[in-house]
């Protein structure tokens, strides 16, 4: 082998490529660590849908961003480790969505989402605006209460809307949503009144029920706490009372 001249110039080429890469990569090792690539800054802003900024986080606070970033944060600016930023983001519980940008001079921008409540979910989750459950804790809010089988929140939700929007003639709202496992719909007004509108033409009985209470609003005693209101007849309705 040592005769073969070939051979030779081919293990000094490797041998040669391999110091020049150790010199590289221990020259890029020291150049990282200088000050001009230390992390300077991370800027958290508020995203709403398209609009980003001049928004405060409603309840994500500054304790829990600084241990995020405390925890999760290590190296320079180019060897921070965005993934796993952006999963310790994810863990808090209000956060529905994070992004993580570099910028310069070294710093991180966070683009964070909140979770918007808008009702809870039984007596252990919530419900965001998107019709998302997510788990969190929050205090003295008066919202409704959805329940139903697994993967019917986003439906629950988008019902949600076209119910109280049916109901704005009588003045009244949902407090209420119960899904059956069969998909029978029961809501309950604010007014306590129960409203049990069944599997089928659910949207066609609470307009009948709207269409009667606007003209025959002054003469119903029987609204209340104790009102049950089954929709499901053809051309009527019956009403139980306690």
């Amino acid at each position: 082998m040592w005769n073969d001249h070939q051979s030779l110039n081919f293990l000094a080429n490797i041998l040669l490529t391999g110091v020049l890469l150790a010199m590289i990569y221990a020259v890029g090792i020291k150049v990282l660590a200088l000050p001009f690539f230390s992390l300077r800054e991370v800027r958290i802003e508020a995203v709403n849908k398209n609009q980003i900024g001049n928004m405060n986080l409603a309840h994500i606070t500054r304790d829990q961003v600084e241990q995020v970033i405390h925890n999760s944060v290590n190296g320079n600016f180019i060897m921070i480790d965005l993934g796993i930023l952006q999963k310790a983001f994810m863990e808090l519980p209000w956060v529905r969505s994070v992004k993580i940008l570099r910028d310069w001079p070294p710093a991180l921008n966070v683009l964070l989402e909140e979770h918007k409540p808008l009702a809870f979910w039984g007596e252990a989750a919530l419900v965001n605006t998107n019709g998302e459950i997510f788990h969190a804790i929050v205090d003295n809010a008066q919202l409704p209460i959805f329940t139903g089988p697994d993967k019917s929140s986003h439906l629950i939700t988008n019902q949600y809307h076209v119910f109280n929007k049916l109901l704005q003639p009588t003045g009244y709202s949902v407090a209420e949503i119960a899904l059956t496992p069969r998909h029978a719909w029961h809501i309950r007004l604010n007014t306590g009144t129960w409203l049990r509108l069944g599997r089928k033409q659910i949207i066609q009985r609470l307009q009948r029920y709207v269409a009667v209470h606007r003209q025959y609003h002054e003469n119903l005693d029987w609204e209340g706490h104790s009102a049950y209101v089954d929709l499901r007849y053809v051309n009527g309705f019956a009403v139980r009372t306690h």
